[in-house]
């Protein structure tokens, strides 16, 4: 029986040896890329069956040249880098996965909130030279009480509201699309503008699409504390970062902690890498030893489940 053969692209953690291994177990050869550069692979397309990938851009042109391909699994969260058009026209199946950090990225939101507030940049930075100044930071304030702004309230922004609650936060939700209950001690808004009006934290959890480009601005920003912390752990685009920049440099907005920006990685002159009051995490948020390796399983195994015309687990795009 001749083997099917899916092309990894590229992959997340140290190496591919698990997909190698249960792909191969499943008569699956592992075409493994020298990079996500498309020269280095664009070349097995034609004759591939599934494609494994991260962050390689799969473009109009790519889709054009797929002749065998039924399945394209992307490691995260998103898709941003699939051509979705383009699958629909070829009936690509496109699956993604949903669930396998939101601990971790809701963990990693408190992380900021929690370093910005009490300050703990500053502190460690005195005490790695040397110094030991116990005298209390005029800027630090009591967590309790402070308002708390999560827009998205889905898997990640659920997990987040979880945490907040515990450490005394009230609450403010922001989802159009959430129609469910929300837990005692917080409050769903049906008005952006108004879930952000003089909130102390603002936390971002949603998606990258059309409408929600840029939808933080000058605007929301200026509606909230002067002294807020804005957190975004989602996606870069989701802030107009100029409009951030601004409101740090003319006092309107207290810290700005991402984990995401625009284009990644930012490069050593960029001016959020050398804010002052700016905390910056190269995109880990999503990272354990367990989220990754729940996610290299997920995807392998719809990738052998469509191989063999059986239902895929976990979400896919509507492209059949």
């Amino acid at each position: 029986m001749e083997k099917f053969k899916c092309l990894i692209t590229d992959y997340q953690g140290d190496n591919c040896n698990y997909e190698i291994e249960q792909l191969e177990k499943n008569n699956i050869q592992a075409i493994v890329a020298k990079s996500k550069n498309q020269e280095d692979w664009v070349e097995y397309i034609p004759s591939v069956d599934a494609i494994l990938t991260r962050h390689a851009i799969l473009d109009t042109k790519l889709f054009s040249m797929m002749e065998k391909c039924k399945i394209i699994a992307r490691y995260g969260t998103g898709y941003d880098n699939i051509d979705i058009a383009s699958a629909k026209q070829k009936k690509i199946t496109i699956t993604y996965v949903d669930d396998y950090c939101s601990n971790e990225v809701a963990d990693h939101t408190l992380l900021l909130i929690l370093y910005c507030i009490r300050n703990l940049g500053e502190y460690l930075s005195s005490v790695n030279k040397g110094g030991w100044t116990p005298n209390p930071h005029p800027n630090v304030d009591r967590i309790l009480g402070k308002k708390m702004t999560v827009i998205g309230y889905g898997k990640i922004g659920q997990k987040v509201v979880e945490r907040a609650l515990a450490f005394g936060f009230e609450i403010r939700v922001y989802d159009p699309f959430y129609e469910g209950k929300v837990p005692k001690g917080v409050n769903h808004y049906e008005d952006i503008y108004d879930a952000v009006l003089d909130t102390d934290v603002l936390s971002l959890h949603v998606p990258l699409i059309e409408s929600t480009k840029n939808l933080i601005d000058k605007k929301i920003i200026n509606l909230m504390s002067k002294k807020s912390l804005l957190v975004n752990v989602a996606r870069g685009g989701l802030i107009k970062i100029d409009d951030a920049i601004k409101a740090l440099d003319n006092n309107k907005l207290g810290w700005l902690a991402l984990d995401v920006v625009d284009n990644e990685p930012p490069k050593k002159s960029d001016v959020i890498r050398n804010h002052q009051k700016v905390t910056l995490t190269p995109h880990v948020a999503y990272y354990s030893k367990q989220s990754i390796q729940e996610s290299k399983r997920i995807c392998v195994d719809n990738i052998i489940l469509r191989l063999n015309n059986k239902q895929i687990i976990g979400p896919e795009v509507q492209t059949q």
